[in-house]
């Protein structure tokens, strides 16, 4: 046995992977990214005061 045959092979090299793009979903007509944003912080606003009062 020679010297290359005892030791360990070196692991293969991964080829990298590319970057996970996760894209928008398609809004109806009329409907912007903007309207939503804004209904989830009115949401998120009436949420904290029912919390508050319930406190």
């Amino acid at each position: 046995m020679t010297i290359n045959e005892s030791t360990t092979p070196a692991p293969a090299l991964s080829p990298e992977r590319p970057p996970v793009v996760t894209t928008m979903p398609r809004l109806g007509r009329g409907v912007c990214w903007r309207d939503i944003v804004r209904e989830i912080k009115l949401d998120e606003l009436e949420r904290e005061a029912r919390m508050k009062e319930a406190a």
